[in-house]
């Protein structure tokens, strides 16, 4: 038996009173390209958003799966031990081809925005051969924003260290972009104020570039160019007359820095101590101090001892004002030497291949690692990202970063090159930690231990909070303690966290007063309102090319095998029935053709939380409230000419005028049959109904203090099948895109992991993927290939 702590939510709490952290997480799928009814295997990574050790700092991380149109059409809460993970989404057969995003955070990533929430693009082929109407059910609060106008073409301009300084050569690096993001490739001079042509520039493909330039006193410049045909002109940053320059760059041993002073910044320090500081994950690891005696100097500080990674190099002057500040990317010899080598280069068709895998570190000493590894043919392969590069990466950077991959591809030689470019550009003063450490942070959610049930014991018959009730909650499958107290608080709330149960299990709560007397009207709210969804103008991404084709062929032969030859239906003829009237209180409402939605509830139903949980999971167009409705947060609302309407309610046929918000609240075993009409009032409005068939125990059983009810848990990730051809040959054809999957992996005492698997009769190149933590934090990304023919 376990006496449960009641907890408050920390609202508007004072940061420097609260231990503050960062988590990061990360989320592994066997691939990036799927059909429509295929699986998606994942494996879930939570780390120390600073240090990227493994972290138990929360238990639950939510996983949700994301529609093109901004509509959350699966969620799993993942149950996360020792910063691990795992779980799979069953796509359905009618999702349109598209591309979706796979989202995932804990409830402490909430206090910080989306600085640490997860999101990955991958692409989903409707490969039935069948046209379907989409119908995508939300159960999140959907706030969609979306500029009401395109951006235009722009080129913008960096300049290395912050600002251009007047007789002092810097570089001064540029981005273009088009209207949806993308980098665009353009040709430009720059011109000065007496129309001399100083340099010309272009950038790459992808819309980055540097040039050299040395800003003369009393002169202003501009710049004039070309993005393919069209022309622009732009203007050039003001350089500053007096102050100082910085100019960086690095290998893998050392930081290489210089700094020049105007003549008159010069006078102003000369003798006195100029300070360098870095900064990595918002904490210094350097400071040292050098003095300018000359209009320039160069600095060389040792890497051995730095942590690898984006890191923020400062100079301040001999008052401490920050005068130059620029992102950097400290590289550091590679920690851990992951070899992965296959017993063989060639391979059949179902043949049998055995993986052997090795970590250790620069001695050649065992390094422990867990990681998940894919293995996939390359129709279900266009990774544009890893472990390694997001956590080094893209999770420090604001914005989208096209192809992350490059900047850590062992086999690009100017990787570091384009890395510092990308730096300079869309890192350049715009980085994660400043933002954090200017924002007023409010810590409004905690880290969540365990599964939670909150909710409310109320009087009977009246709306009036029970305080200093004792609750009481059995839950016999729970993983560890079954039995669970609490008392409830002054508003008559109660809360228990730390739970742990896996999918959906009975649980049986009591309320009673000190003396042992069963009393009150026991309510349970346990629905978690995910974040809300901002659709941006993201950078288009490639669709693989022959995906879509090849993969129709694959899943059209599978389904053939599972279910065999299709059913004709005989002729329907549909006739459309005659407008109804629906008498309410102040106003006569009529059917438009818009079938009503019935729900005949039965035992099934009763694992639902609660009808808002029911109709935000089953009813077409329901979506949560927004967080400032004035009415409260319970119920829901449908969404008409960009209004939100709450739906009136009828009860037993009578119409609710008292606004009884908390019918939202009750459990499904108290409902027969719900019924939900769109309706067109009087005036042309749109009118939603929600009639409800209730039970007469629904709001005045005798045993109100006592709920029964199912609930889900943790989700229970399926197993990935894998053949065993050795056992039992297959006569028919092996089709599957991902081969093999296994979410967590572990190196044993010398380093090593062995792993077998039988292959697919798809014939071509094979990709082997791993994702995983070593020790210390250590991300690793490692890949190999094979072939069958």
């Amino acid at each position: 038996m376990v006496k449960a702590q009641q907890k408050s939510t920390l609202m508007g709490a004072d940061k420097k009173t609260v231990n503050l952290f960062f988590e990061k997480t990360y989320v592994h799928t066997d691939r990036t390209n799927y059909g429509s009814g295929e699986d998606i295997w994942f494996s879930a990574y939570l780390v120390n958003g600073k240090s990227s050790s493994l972290t138990n700092t929360s238990n639950n991380l939510y996983v949700e799966l994301i529609s093109p149109m901004a509509t959350i059409l699966d969620s799993k809460n993942i149950r996360m031990d020792e910063g691990m993970g795992k779980g799979d989404f069953k796509l359905k057969d009618t999702l349109s081809t598209g591309w979706y995003t796979i989202r995932a955070y804990t409830n402490w990533m909430r206090n910080f925005g989306n600085y640490f929430v997860f999101e990955k693009k991958i692409y989903i082929s409707n490969t039935s051969g069948k046209s379907f109407p989409v119908s995508e059910k939300s159960t999140a609060k959907k706030t969609v924003s979306q500029p009401t106008a395109l951006p235009k073409k722009s080129i913008s301009f960096f300049p290395e260290g912050g600002s251009l300084v007047e007789g002092i050569s810097s570089i001064l690096a540029f981005k273009t972009n088009d209207e949806f993001g993308n980098g665009l490739e353009a040709t430009a001079s720059l011109i000065s104020s007496k129309g001399d042509t100083v340099t010309s520039f272009q950038s790459s493909s992808s819309g980055m570039g540097l040039f050299s330039f040395m800003p003369l006193a009393n002169e202003t410049y501009h710049v004039e160019g070309y993005f393919g045909v069209e022309k622009f002109t732009a203007k050039l940053p003001l350089a500053l007359k007096n102050g100082l320059a910085l100019h960086f760059n690095s290998d893998s041993s050392n930081l290489k820095i210089n700094l020049s002073a105007t003549e008159s910044m010069l006078t102003e320090v000369k003798g006195q101590p100029i300070s360098i500081q870095i900064k990595h994950a918002g904490n210094i690891v350097y400071t040292g101090t050098v003095l300018l005696n000359k209009a320039s100097v160069f600095v060389v500080i040792p890497t051995k001892d730095l942590p690898s990674g984006i890191a923020v190099l400062t100079i301040l002057d001999h008052l401490g004002r920050p005068s130059c500040e620029r992102l950097i990317y400290i590289q550091t010899p590679a920690k851990v030497k992951f070899s992965l080598n296959t017993n063989k280069t060639v391979y059949s068709g179902k043949e049998k291949v055995t993986l052997q895998i090795k970590a250790t570190d620069n001695f050649g000493q065992p390094v422990s690692s867990s990681f998940s590894l894919a293995v996939a043919d390359e129709l279900g392969l266009n990774e544009a990202t890893n472990i390694v590069a997001y956590l080094m990466l893209q999770s420090e950077i604001i914005g989208e970063i096209k192809n992350p991959n490059q900047y850590f591809d062992q086999k690009n030689p100017r990787r570091f090159k384009q890395l510092d470019l990308l730096l300079l550009t869309q890192g350049w003063r715009n980085y994660l930690w400043r933002k954090l450490a200017d924002s007023n942070l409010k810590i409004s959610y905690l880290p969540e231990p365990g599964i939670s049930i909150r909710g409310t014991v109320r009087e009977k018959l009246a709306d009036k909070p029970m305080p200093n009730m004792n609750i009481t909650l059995f839950g016999s499958n729970f993983s560890g303690n079954k039995i669970f107290f609490t008392k409830t608080d002054t508003n008559g709330a109660y809360f228990l966290d730390g739970l742990s149960w896996y999918g959906n299990q009975a649980l049986k709560l009591v309320s009673q007063d000190n003396k042992g007397k069963k009393g009150g009207w026991l309510q349970i709210d346990t629905l978690v309102k995910p974040l809300p969804i901002q659709l941006k103008f993201n950078p288009q991404l490639e669709v693989p090319l022959a995906f879509n084709s090849e993969m129709n062929k694959r899943m059209a032969y599978n389904r053939t095998y599972k279910t065999g030859d299709s059913i004709v239906l005989d002729e329907v003829k549909i006739v459309a029935p005659k407008p109804e009237r629906l008498n309410l209180f102040d106003q006569t409402s009529t059917t438009f053709g818009y079938p009503d939605q019935v729900f005949n509830i039965s035992a099934a139903d009763h694992s639902y939380r609660n009808l808002e949980h029911y109709l935000l999971t089953n009813v077409n167009g329901a979506q949560s409230l927004e967080d400032t409705d004035s009415l409260g947060n319970e119920g829901i609302t449908f969404l008409s000419n960009g209004n939100r309407i709450r739906p009136r309610i009828l009860i037993n046929n009578s119409e609710d005028l008292f606004d009884r918000i908390d019918y939202y609240r009750l459990s499904l075993d108290q409902i027969n049959q719900i019924t939900v009409k769109h309706l067109v009032g009087q005036t042309g409005d749109d009118v939603f109904v929600i009639a409800l068939n209730l039970k007469e125990s629904a709001l005045r059983g005798p045993n109100l203090n006592m709920l029964n009810v199912n609930l889900n848990g943790y989700y229970s990730a399926r197993a990935f099948y894998s053949p065993n051809y050795e056992v039992k040959p297959a006569v028919n054809k092996d089709l599957r895109t991902t081969i093999f999957w296994s979410p967590k992996v572990k190196t044993n005492a010398n380093g090593e992991a062995t792993v077998s698997f039988f292959n697919s009769d798809n014939k071509g190149n094979v990709s082997i993927n791993i994702n995983g933590i070593a020790d210390k934090g250590i991300a690793i990304d490692a890949k190999a290939t094979y072939i069958i023919q």
